[in-house]
Formats: C-alpha cells, sequence, structure tokens
C-alpha cells in the first residue's frame, strides 16, 4: 500500500538532487546525499545539450547526443569499438563517479618520454585507443604553476576592488579529472593508448578477470597519470607540450551536429569559409593518422574510442550474460602513477599556508605591501 507513495518521494528526491547537480556540482551532493542516491542522480541526470535531465531511454543510443559540441552521453552509456554506445552497467560492475574525494594510497612521478616515438605494441597484441573529452569528475588531486598562481592573484584582486573583502575567495589549483576506462578484452594482451587534450587527466583503469595490458601510452594532456595499474606494466608519456615539439596535433574529423556545420546549414557562416575550414582539418587528421598508424600500427580516426563528453570507454566486447563484467576499482586507496606540474597538492592534506589558495593571498598581500586596500588601485597582475 505504501510502495506508491515511497517510489513518488524517491523519484522527488533524485529530481531534486538532480538540479542541484546541475547547478552546484557533485562536491555538495556527496556531503549530503547517501551513496545510493548519488548513483541514481549520476545515472539518470546528466544534463542534456538543452540543459534539462534526460529520462531514462529504451537503448544506449537514446542516452548519445550529436551536439554542437560533439558527442555527448547525457545517460549512463560508455562509448566502445566504432563509438558504439553500450550500457555501462552491462561492462563495470559497481560503476559510480563519486570520487571528488578519494585518495591514493601511493603516488609515483613520472616523466615524459624522449623523443616522439613511444614503443611500438609487440606482434599480436591489441591495440586499444581511447580518447577522453570532459568527464566532469573532479579529484582530490591538483597540481600547477606559476601563471596558474598568478591568475588566481588576478582573481583575488578583481574581487577586492570589487567587493572590499577577499571572504568569499574559493580559489585552487587546476584539478586532475579522472576518465574511467573499462578493458573486457581476454583473448590477448592489450596495449592502451589513452589520449586527452587540454586539461590534467587521470586515467583510472578496470579490468574485467583475465584482461592482460601489455604497455600503456599516455597521449596529450597538460598532465596526465593513471590508477589501478599493475606497478609492472611500463608507462609512456608524452604531454600536449610534447606533441607540440614533435610538431603532432591530434586531429578528427567533426561530428554531423558540431556548430561549424549547423553554422553553415543555417548560413550564419559563408560556405566557402566552412569548406576551407573543414579542408584544413581534414589534412590535420590526416596527418594524425600517418603519425598514428607510423607509431601503433592502427589509424586514429578509424580507432578511438570515447565521446566529446562522457565517463566511460571499453575496450573489448561486451560480456555475455554469463561472463564476468570489469569491476569498478576505485581512486581512493590505488597506486597512481602521474606527471606533475612545480606544486602538486592532494586536497586535506597540505599544511597550513602552503595550499593554493593561502599561496595567491600571501603573493596578493606582498604586491599590496602588508595592506590589501593597496589593492584597490593599480594595474592587472
Amino acid at each position: 500500500m505504501v510502495r506508491g507513495p515511497i517510489s513518488m518521494a524517491i523519484g522527488a528526491a533524485v529530481g531534486l538532487a538532480s538540479v542541484a547537480l546541475i547547478l552546484s556540482g557533485p562536491r555538495l551532493l556527496e556531503a549530503v546525499l547517501p551513496g545510493q542516491v548519488l548513483d541514481m542522480v549520476a545515472v539518470w541526470a546528466q544534463p542534456s545539450d538543452s540543459g534539462r535531465p534526460v529520462v531514462a531511454g529504451d537503448s544506449p543510443q537514446a542516452f548519445l547526443v550529436d551536439g554542437a559540441d560533439g558527442l555527448e552521453a547525457v545517460g549512463p552509456i560508455a562509448a566502445s569499438a566504432g563509438n558504439t554506445p553500450v550500457f555501462i552497467a552491462d561492462v563495470i560492475s559497481g560503476y559510480t563517479t563519486r570520487a571528488s574525494r578519494d585518495i591514493p594510497a601511493e603516488v609515483t612521478t613520472i616523466r615524459q618520454i624522449m623523443g616522439c616515438r613511444p614503443t611500438p605494441p609487440q606482434a599480436g597484441s591489441v591495440v586499444g585507443h581511447v580518447t577522453a573529452g570532459a568527464s566532469g569528475i573532479d579529484l582530490a588531486l591538483s597540481t600547477y604553476n606559476d601563471r596558474h598562481l598568478a591568475a588566481g592573484v588576478q582573481q583575488l584582486v578583481n574581487l577586492y576592488r570589487q567587493t572590499g573583502t577577499t571572504v568569499q575567495l574559493d580559489v585552487s589549483g587546476p584539478a586532475y579529472e579522472a576518465y574511467d576506462v573499462a578493458v573486457t578484452e581476454t583473448s590477448a594482451p592489450v596495449y592502451l593508448v589513452l589520449e586527452t587534450g587540454g586539461r590534467n587527466r587521470m586515467w583510472n583503469l578496470h579490468l574485467a578477470p583475465g584482461a592482460r595490458i601489455e604497455r600503456v601510452v599516455l597521449l596529450g594532456g597538460a598532465q596526465a597519470g593513471i590508477a589501478n595499474l599493475d606497478p609492472v606494466v611500463p608507462v609512456e608519456v608524452i604531454l600536449d607540450s610534447g606533441l607540440q615539439s614533435c610538431g603532432i596535433q591530434p586531429a578528427y574529423g567533426l561530428n554531423q551536429g558540431v556548430s561549424l556545420l549547423r553554422s553553415a546549414e543555417t548560413g550564419a557562416i559563408p560556405v566557402a569559409e566552412v569548406e576551407e575550414r573543414l579542408a584544413r582539418i581534414g589534412d590535420r587528421a590526416a596527418a594524425y593518422d600517418i603519425w598514428f598508424r607510423d607509431s601503433f600500427g592502427i589509424e586514429a580516426s578509424t580507432s578511438r574510442i570515447g565521446f566529446d563528453r562522457g565517463t566511460v570507454s571499453v575496450v573489448g566486447p561486451v560480456p555475455r550474460p554469463e561472463e564476468p563484467k570489469a569491476s569498478y576499482a576505485p581512486i581512493n586507496g590505488s597506486k597512481i602513477r602521474m606527471t606533475q606540474d612545480r606544486f602538486f597538492e592532494i586536497r586535506g592534506q597540505v599544511a597550513e599556508g602552503e595550499d593554493f589558495g593561502a599561496r595567491v593571498k600571501a603573493i596578493a598581500q606582498s604586491f599590496a605591501f602588508g595592506d590589501l586596500e593597496n589593492l584597490r588601485q593599480g594595474v592587472d597582475f
């Protein structure tokens, strides 16, 4: 008799939490909601390109949007071979996006390789090429340099000039953003090429029973790392800076919904200009395919597994009902290998006065000769 009202109450709670997630982000919800409710929110309340929560669909394809910013997962789907969407629950057991408080047990620093050619795959191995756009899973790990501190100081100065206080200022260094990779391929060793760009990326690995990793190559990103990888497996890194010095520019053809093509359809941009831009993109994509094929034996454009917005990619087949799935491995308590900038922080484990915000305020104080009121006038920092 009470099942209906209870279900309605749960639905209402999830609906309200969905709105809060969109407006405030996951960290606020993690502090007040139980884990089961958070997982329901993560599954059903991901915003679409219209900003509205998405309801349940009949197939994984129903949760994939061909949007102005690329292919977007707006529900509980992962990218598989050919960028075909599959339900996350069909490939990973125990999956969650609640990782903002996860603290690793061990951190090992790694550096970029010398040169422009990673160690090639061995004969007979399977090459898995994963690309990751925005996932929205910020971690408690951040890294930064003097340029980021200067931007933080400018933010503090702007706020103080507007309000006369810095009480509301909450700044932090650029966080690592997690992205999950499920490996279900068990017929041969897997050589993983994990590619990102323009952000700090932490790849989190989840293996099905019998999966074996031969080597991992981390491509792109300002900084990059990997969690839950066997310590004996070698990792090679070429960050954005290394790719640029090698003259390598990752590029791919555009999806049909991208804003440039939409502008051509509406006449907002002249057809000749659109064709010129598309030709340049095509030339860059072809050049990247050549380097990728020479390095890994496959073309980047036809092998990539990953949406422009999403949280999971799958390397290997979708397990049959009687077969075991990959098991979710949390970053909390894991061993990670990562590149770092000049400063590195784990939230809650930084000595007082030495975190990003404290450094920013100390620099601002020094510029203001100890009195922030002196910041009222002056030049940009």
